[in-house]
């Protein structure tokens, strides 16, 4: 009797015997955190004896199991056995079985048998959670080539999901993947590549069939439209496919598109004028007015139906003379929302499929046109991929604390290693990289390229723990808030753009960073953390739920924040009058959120003095980012300087020069874990160096050498210098020197951190699990530490596959070794880093 071993797909978990018997496991993919049965069925009932010989390998060449179990049947055709997934390591696994028998069947003819079954099965990455950095290899490559990746910290690469197909190199590997652009035909359409035409050719169109005949409004229609009902069913079947197919391996996130908007980017057109569209947008007008009469008032119209209710475009608002672009304006918020709903849709698929999964847009652009109102996009999405433009990260990280969010590096050099360590401190989860061919990461003779030397010592460094650390750490702001406000950033841009005319039909997303709301955005980040402060960025939302007041914050900035609704303008009153201190750039208030000019600023009583206990102070701060790398920033840095002592606002962990005076150029970023402090101090030039001009050499000149500075802690602490790994000692006054490249990161404890100890076996055999054990001997100030754990065998060479991070709490911590029966024998070492303490151990295990 042959056994027919011809697996279709790896996901499977039924191999069948050609006519005869069959392997069941108990799903298309396994968990590993408990032991499961698995059946072999013969075809026939029988009695009598026999022997089933287990043998399970996985993708590493490990033989976990290879045993023989004794068989007795009495009229039966099942045969049932434990298979420990606790033992698995690989995603990929195979399990072949060998059945011997001799009795007689349910015939009561003699049945001898030599069979043999094979079934593929995969065993489920452990944990859901984000919790540790992740570097991920864009482009594809060989399982040669990802191995050699692995030596630079590479721990991912990306499914193309489109193709349809898993990617065999990465799972053999045992690699981690995101499933890449599953829909950007329908969220990218207007910046998309193709083989034959320019990536953004759609827009081009239809900016030229608009500029031919702007009377028409048919250039202004997306296809697809964000709206369009059939479209979003679409859009919802095939994600739900996809994640059928990919969710077995739990991919590290699912990618919705990359470099999606409602039109081109983040750059301002007029959609979306379709039929789709607008129904949507009366739908929702009259749940937001309740009454026609009350979106007339609004607008200043005469509609007598809501199905005639249309909006201004952008060119027949730019042509009112009244102040009124609340039409105008409710249709721009429409888009948001709309763009916003359509991603839910695509989230919403995702997770009916693979619930816990993490789902996400690529290529995220600054905050304002396009739909990147990131009030919306924070609370519908699972993560981000954003290019740190706008402030847009540090928006991010505001509006939703626990977002993973990673970017993309595609260079090399000091100012590349400044740039992943600066994002790293200002929350990213880790990043995407693009290394083209010729590849120059590793090149295709599998040795280290030039920019693989360059990028390895950080990369590593950031994958073996402290990446870990300080994502599962808290980040801490200071008490002073910037106002987010997407209305405020429409009526600013009409009114930068209306006296130009039909020129916004030319602007490109690359123009909208130039604006002044963006610099002015930027100048009071660069402003605050200059002091050795942080911030957080409060949303129109949030100030209108109360968060000025739930949030404690005692200092509130309006950049030019010139549209607020009456909830808002109410609790920025009640912060002033309850003492806050409210710094105001340019106009506040004086158009309504639907952005129609108000006949006087809806905060008017406390402009004019009527404060309470609080302040008022106005503050010009647009060009304060220029002026810090000229080293003219003193008039502003003083003034603010003034206003934070005025308001008790003070830097917890102080940064100064030898000399005792303030500096700026240093961010100083303070992560809470439990009772330890864990403190940033990172150079701080402008963030998008290319695009400096003539100030470029100035700004290397100031930002680019070491400092040496004085870090002052609020009281005597022991302190200890987390990627030195060495303890500082018992300090109030630390002398520093901040690399212009790399950051400084210190961990502070009140007490001493405890000693590390590590409780594992003497000796164990192959095919057994050793069970290591990690204690604190102490008291533990912390939350929970970080251990990176090095296994190597007895070459003394790392076993990347037995290696890696583990959390430990007060409890401890805990890490198994399941080692295979074709594992080496010898005296394997176990290294143990502790992250905080900087402490070093090892210990030895004999492996019989």
């Amino acid at each position: 009797m042959r056994v027919c071993t011809k697996i279709p797909a790896l996901l499977l978990f039924l191999a069948t015997l050609c006519g005869a018997a069959e392997l069941i496991l108990p799903g298309p993919a396994l968990e590993r955190d408990h032991p499961v049965t698995v059946i072999y069925k013969a075809e026939f009932l029988a009695t009598g004896k026999g022997t089933l010989h287990v043998r399970w390998t996985d993708s590493y060449g490990r033989v976990i199991e290879d045993r023989t179990i004794l068989v007795v049947l009495t009229d039966e055709n099942e045969i049932r056995f434990p298979l420990d997934l606790r033992r698995a390591v690989a995603m990929q696994n195979h399990l072949h079985v060998h059945f011997s028998f001799a009795g007689v069947n349910n015939k009561g003819k003699a049945d001898h048998r030599e069979e043999d079954a094979d079934a593929s099965f995969i065993a489920r990455p452990p944990d859901p959670k984000w919790w540790d950095y992740m570097i991920i290899m864009w482009q594809d490559g060989t399982a040669k080539h990802y191995r050699q990746l692995e030596k630079v910290g590479v721990n991912a690469g990306k499914s193309a999901q489109h193709s349809g197909a898993i990617p065999e190199p990465l799972l053999s590997d045992n690699l981690r993947w995101y499933v890449e652009n599953m829909a950007t035909d329908f969220y990218s359409a207007y910046h998309i590549w193709s083989p034959d035409r320019p990536y953004n050719y759609s827009f081009l169109q239809a900016r030229a069939r608009y500029r031919k005949n702007p009377a028409s409004i048919e250039a202004l229609k997306r296809h697809p439209s964000f709206s369009d009902p059939w479209w979003l069913h679409k859009i919802h079947d095939r994600l739900v496919r996809f994640a059928r197919a990919d969710s077995p391996y739990r991919p590290i996130f699912y990618n919705l598109a990359d470099e999606s908007g409602i039109a081109e980017l983040a750059g301002f057109w007029d959609f979306d004028f379709s039929d789709y569209s607008l129904d949507g947008m009366r739908r929702w007008l009259k749940k937001r007015y309740g009454t026609l009469a009350a979106l007339n008032k609004e607008w200043g119209t005469h509609f007598t139906a809501w199905y005639l209710v249309t909006p201004d475009t952008t060119k027949q608002a730019m042509q009112r003379t009244d102040g009124n672009y609340s039409s105008w304006g409710d249709f721009k918020e429409w888009m948001d929302i709309a763009y916003a709903r359509a991603l839910k849709v695509g989230v919403d698929a995702v997770h009916s499929v693979d619930p816990h999964a993490y789902v996400g847009i690529e290529g995220a652009q600054m905050p304002g046109w396009g739909g990147y109102d990131y009030a919306r996009l924070t609370s519908v999405l699972d993560m981000m991929e954003p290019y740190d433009i706008g402030d847009n990260i540090e928006i991010i990280r505001s509006l939703n604390p626990h977002f993973p969010f990673i970017t993309t590096a595609f260079a090399t050099g000091p100012v590349e290693k400044h740039r992943v360590w600066y994002e790293f401190l200002h929350g990213a989860h880790g990043q995407i990289i693009w290394d083209p061919k010729p590849y120059d990461i590793v090149k295709s003779d599998g040795t280290l390229g030039p920019r693989g030397r360059d990028v390895a010592p950080y990369w590593n460094e950031l994958r073996d723990g402290i990446g870990a650390l300080l994502i599962n750490s808290t980040r801490q702001a200071d008490p002073i808030a910037i106002h987010y406000s997407q209305p405020s950033m429409r009526i600013n841009w009409m009114l930068a753009q209306r006296p130009k005319g039909d020129a916004w039909m030319s602007r490109m997303s690359w123009d909208e960073p130039k604006d002044m709301v963006p610099r002015l955005r930027d100048s009071y980040c660069r402003l605050i953390e200059d002091h050795g402060l942080q911030y957080n960025f409060v949303s129109y939302k949030q100030v209108k739920q109360g968060d000025l007041s739930k949030g404690g914050y005692r200092i509130l900035i309006l950049p030019r924040s010139l549209a607020l609704s009456k909830a808002e303008a109410t609790a920025i009153t009640n912060f002033v009058h309850e003492g806050g201190t409210l710094i105001v750039d340019g106009n506040a208030g004086t158009y309504d959120q639907h952005c129609r000019r108000l006949p006087q600023s809806s905060l008017a009583g406390v402009l004019s003095g009527n404060t309470g206990r609080g302040k008022v102070v106005h503050m010009n701060a647009l060009h304060y980012r220029e002026k810090r790398i000229t080293g003219a920033e003193a008039p502003v840095y003083g003034q603010m300087t003034k206003v934070l002592a005025e308001a008790g606002v003070a830097p917890r962990y102080r940064v100064a020069r030898a000399d005792g005076r303030p500096m700026a150029g240093i961010e100083t970023q303070v992560f809470r874990d439990g009772g330890v402090s864990i403190v940033g101090l990172d150079s701080n030039p402008p963030v998008e160096q290319d695009n400096l001009g003539p100030l470029k050499k100035l700004s290397q000149k100031r930002f680019q050498k070491p400092q040496p500075i004085h870090l002052i802690t609020p009281q005597e602490m022991y302190a200890y210098d987390i990627r030195r790994a060495k303890p500082l000692g018992k300090v109030k006054d630390l002398s520093l020197t901040i690399d212009p490249y790399e950051p400084t990161i210190i961990a502070f404890s009140p007490t001493p951190l405890p000693n590390l100890e590590i409780r594992s076996p003497r000796r164990i055999r192959r095919g057994e699990t050793a069970r290591i054990g990690f204690m604190l001997e102490g008291h533990f100030n912390a939350r929970h530490d970080v251990l990176h754990v090095a296994v190597l065998g007895p070459d003394g060479k790392p076993i990347s596959r037995y290696s890696g991070n583990i959390l430990m709490s007060s409890q401890g911590g805990e890490k198994t070794l399941p080692l295979a029966l074709n594992d080496p024998a010898g005296t394997w070492t176990i290294a143990v880093h502790d992250l905080l303490s900087g402490q070093k151990r090892k210990t030895t295990i004999d492996v019989l």
